[in-house]
């Protein structure tokens, strides 16, 4: 597990840094091409958005595995660290059931995307491609919350400072 766990790390490290770098670079690029000379890249603003569209599942991928993903805890810090486990564990589960939705449906919008064999109008590349983000972003949720799930299980609940292992 731990190799396959190096190896989501990493992709989730170096993909966000690389599509986040590259898009921006696209944008500014982008930029001074209309201003300064008068010319735009066309398929520059399309490229764009499909690296940030990927970068934001992929992302989200990373974000569960930090914990870092926005929450309401006002009510939950008032509870003892016993129940805050359970709340968490609870939550967890609520999430993989909502990232086993976002596959099953984006699973479904790809095919449908497929079946028209339509291209993007300026990369002409398949469009099913942008949407893969979907359920490949939502598959990598759905391993992290199980993580988080297996972390709070084994964690105790009265030490709040162990460090967190991801599994």
């Amino acid at each position: 597990m731990t190799k396959l766990n190096k190896f989501l790390d990493h992709l989730e490290e170096y993909f966000g840094v690389i599509s986040l770098i590259a898009a921006s670079g696209l944008i500014f690029l982008n930029v001074v091409m209309r201003y300064v000379f008068s010319t735009s890249i066309p398929w520059s603003g399309e490229a764009a958005r499909y690296l940030i569209i990927w970068f934001i599942f992929i992302g989200s991928s990373f974000a569960v595995r930090e914990r870092a993903h926005a929450k309401v805890d006002v009510l939950v810090s008032y509870v003892s660290p016993r129940v805050q486990k359970v709340l968490s564990i609870l939550a967890s589960f609520f999430a993989i059931n909502f990232c086993v939705f976002l596959i099953v449906s984006g699973i479904q919008t790809v095919q449908n995307v497929a079946a028209f064999s339509s291209i993007t109008p300026a990369l002409e590349i398949p469009m099913y491609i942008p949407y893969l983000a979907i359920p490949v972003g939502a598959s990598l949720m759905l391993y992290r919350f199980s993580q988080l799930i297996v972390e709070d299980m084994k964690s105790d609940p009265n030490n709040q400072d162990v460090e967190e292992d991801h599994l």
